[in-house]
C-alpha cells in the first residue's frame, strides 16, 4: 500500500504561523500507521519543489521517515492523460506509481485539497486544511487501512508479532 503524503494542511495546519506547530500531527500519523509495515509513504507535498530529499525526510519521526520510498514528479514534468489535467496532484500520484510499475496497486493519499483529486476519489482522505491529520481524519485513515488490509489478507504481520 502506498500512501502518498502531503505536509501543509496535514501534519500541520495550513497556514502554519506558529513554527513550534509543525509537524505537530506527525506523531498521530506514526501511531496509525504502526500496525500497518506494509504501508509505504510518498512525499507529494509542495515542499518536494524547493526542498532536497534529506530535508524532506528531517523533520519527520524516525518511523515515518524510514517507511519514505520517494517523491512525487512535478506536474509540468511529465504529458498527463487529459481528464487528469484539472487534478494535477492525483496526476502526480498516478504518474509516480506508472515510473515505478505499480500500476493496478493500492493507494491512499493523505491531502488537505480534494480540488486537486478527481471529484470523490476513494483513494483521497482529506484533511480540513486549518486542522490537518486530526482525530477525525485519523479515524478515517484507520478505517481504510483495515478494510484494505482486511480485504487482502496482509495483516499476517500482525499475527506473527
Amino acid at each position: 500500500m502506498i500512501l502518498f503524503l502531503d505536509f501543509d494542511g496535514v501534519l500541520h495546519p495550513d497556514p502554519c504561523t506558529d513554527e513550534a506547530r509543525l509537524f505537530e500531527n506527525a506523531p498521530r500519523l506514526e501511531h496509525v500507521l504502526a500496525p500497518y509495515p506494509r504501508v509505504f509513504l510518498v512525499l507529494s507535498t509542495a515542499w518536494r519543489q524547493t526542498a532536497s530529499y534529506e530535508q524532506l525526510l528531517a523533520p519527520l519521526p524516525p518511523p515515518l521517515a524510514r517507511r519514505v520510498i520517494g517523491v512525487t514528479p512535478n506536474f509540468g514534468d511529465f504529458p498527463s492523460a487529459a481528464m487528469l489535467i484539472p487534478y494535477r496532484r492525483q496526476a502526480e500520484c498516478m504518474r509516480w506509481m506508472l515510473q515505478n510499475r505499480l500500476q493496478g496497486q493500492a493507494w491512499l493519499a493523505l491531502d488537505d485539497r480534494p480540488s486537486e483529486f478527481v471529484p470523490y476519489c476513494e483513494n483521497l482522505i482529506d484533511c480540513h486544511p486549518l486542522m490537518g491529520f486530526d482525530e477525525s481524519t485519523s479515524a478515517r485513515l484507520c478505517s481504510a487501512l483495515a478494510r484494505h488490509f482486511d480485504q487482502h489478507g496482509h495483516n499476517v504481520d500482525l499475527l506473527i508479532d
